[in-house]
């Protein structure tokens, strides 16, 4: 969202940790446990083929020796993906066993009226050795058909998840095919870690209507692996009444005429985390121009506020440009902004950022720009590091602001340290309650924090680690170990002490 847990002090100790807290994650059930994430998901280890030792040999040198008899190896038993992806901050979301390549989300939309009728086909592959259940994030809705690779098979539903059987098992990469059809109202239910908003997910109003997602919206309206480190490419089928406009992340592929609704297909190749996922429709009308660099720009806007939306958007291009100069080129195929009425915050949607009628402003447009490289191009592994993110966006739209007079950045910063000497909660960064998620510290904190990191590192290594970083993990999830040790490995420095205390403590700077 945008304008709306340690590190031991040994670096041995920093590898071993995230696998200790793999292992307990599935032991809890409490987000508070546990405050560092494991790099990756971890691989269910095959027991080793047993040999027979055989005894010292007797005979005489040059002759034949007895070769110990090999046993077959075991063959793998039924396993089944677990219910959390093993993020200790937000342990109910995510699911493993398989990874998603594709979504195709096909949706009936209404302005207006909360009702969707959808059938979601998700293309991935197993991960786990004879995979014999896995599980989804999806709540609400009545499904109507749900086929697995074609045939039907059995599910059931507890809470929020689905949990499909796989009749003959399947093996480690295997590809498969499930359809998910449904349809009914979305449920609206509060999410704790954005105790502003009613709700997540679908937004009805009046004549218009649009997702919000981050961070556990998504499973509100399709079914999905629910959390940033499954990403995927998406394909979206919106069919709305004739003279709607229909919006959604990547390109604008089709349009399509069907009886009285025109059928709008995205296409989105980029992998993207769901919360990142858009659907919007509206009375729009596209404005379509280029970057100086030549980055496509399109944007979805609202009659009424063109004026101001034009004004407020005109660094668009700009401000692409001079970032992708600092970290590398523009990773999408195409940028722009869709507008919305009455929630008063923006999101940074994957290519497409909404953008509130009420934020129409040059500060916004910028935070929401920098969140293409941090959080969309490079993605958290936890939500935990919500600093990633909105530090990045808040001290980017400060460079901006200073980009001709870089001296006054300090006195930025030094306004802004009496601000977090202020406001600032006894919560460490890197593991605030999930309430504060999108509060002050992630925001202000977050960026004072980066000032720090930049001066710990002097300017030359704190940009070249940076590109670096979007270059080992562009396009996928990077843990907080991973961020800390490209700076390290480029600044040949031991930050274990400074994001010791900037992330597991409150004692900062």
């Amino acid at each position: 969202m945008s304008s709306y847990r340690i590190l031991p002090a040994k670096r041995l100790s920093r590898l071993i940790l995230p696998l200790l807290l793999a292992i307990c994650a599935a032991c809890t059930a409490s987000p508070k446990t546990a405050t560092s994430i494991a790099t990756a998901t971890r691989e269910p280890v095959a027991p080793p083929t047993p040999t027979l030792t055989p005894a010292p040999s007797s005979f005489p040198t040059g002759t034949a020796t007895r070769q110990p008899t090999r046993l077959p190896s075991p063959t793998p038993g039924p396993q089944s993906g677990e219910p959390s992806i093993g993020d200790p901050y937000a342990p109910e979301l995510g699911n493993t066993g398989y990874d998603v390549r594709h979504y195709h989300v096909e949706l009936e939309i209404n302005p207006g009226v909360a009702f969707l009728r959808g059938t979601t086909t998700i293309t991935a592959a197993a991960d786990l050795h004879n995979l014999i259940e896995f599980s989804l994030d999806f709540a609400g809705f009545e499904i109507q058909e749900l086929l697995l690779d074609g045939a039907e098979t059995a599910y059931r539903r507890d809470g929020e998840k689905i949990f499909v059987e796989v009749p003959e098992g399947m093996a480690a990469g295997r590809e498969f095919v499930l359809l998910v059809r449904y349809a009914g109202s979305p449920q609206q239910v509060g999410s704790p870690f954005v105790p502003f908003f009613n709700h997540l997910g679908f937004q009805f109003l009046g004549q218009s209507a649009f997702t919000y997602n981050q961070p556990d919206g998504a499973h509100f309206w399709f079914p999905c692996n629910d959390h940033p480190r499954d990403k995927a490419a998406f394909t979206f089928d919106l069919s709305v009444p004739t003279g709607m406009v229909a919006v959604a992340n990547g390109v604008l592929a089709d349009v399509e005429e069907v009886q009285n609704r025109t059928v709008y297909r995205w296409e989105n190749a980029q992998s993207m985390a769901t919360y990142l996922v858009l659907a919007a429709v509206g009375d729009y009308e596209r404005i379509d121009s280029a970057s100086p660099g030549g980055i496509p720009l399109q944007h979805y806007v609202f009659d009424d506020l063109r004026p101001a939306f034009n004004e407020a958007a005109d660094v668009t291009g700009e401000a692409l440009d001079w970032m992708a100069e600092m970290f590398g080129e523009y990773p999408f195929d195409a940028f722009g902004f869709v507008t919305t009425r009455l929630i008063r915050a923006s999101l940074e949607t994957q290519g497409m950022v909404l953008l509130n009628e009420d934020m129409l402003n040059e500060e916004t447009v910028i935070h929401e720009i920098a969140h293409m490289w941090f959080g969309n191009w490079v993605t958290m592994a936890s939500w935990a590091d919500m600093w990633h993110n909105e530090g990045f966006a808040i001290y980017l739209s400060l460079m901006w602001q200073t980009r001709e007079n870089p001296g006054a950045l300090n006195i930025f910063m030094q306004n802004l340290e009496a601000e977090v000497g202020r406001e600032a909660s006894a919560e460490p960064l890197g593991d605030l309650d999930p309430h504060r998620l999108f509060g002050f510290d992630s925001y202000q904190r977050g960026a004072l924090m980066i000032h720090y990191l930049r001066q710990e590192v002097g300017d030359e290594a704190f940009f070249e680690a940076l590109r670096a970083y979007f270059e080992r993990f562009g396009g996928g999830v990077a843990a907080r170990e991973d961020f800390i040790a490209v700076f390290e490995e480029v600044g040949g420095l031991d930050l274990d002490d400074f994001f010791f205390r900037w992330l597991e403590t409150a004692d900062y700077p």
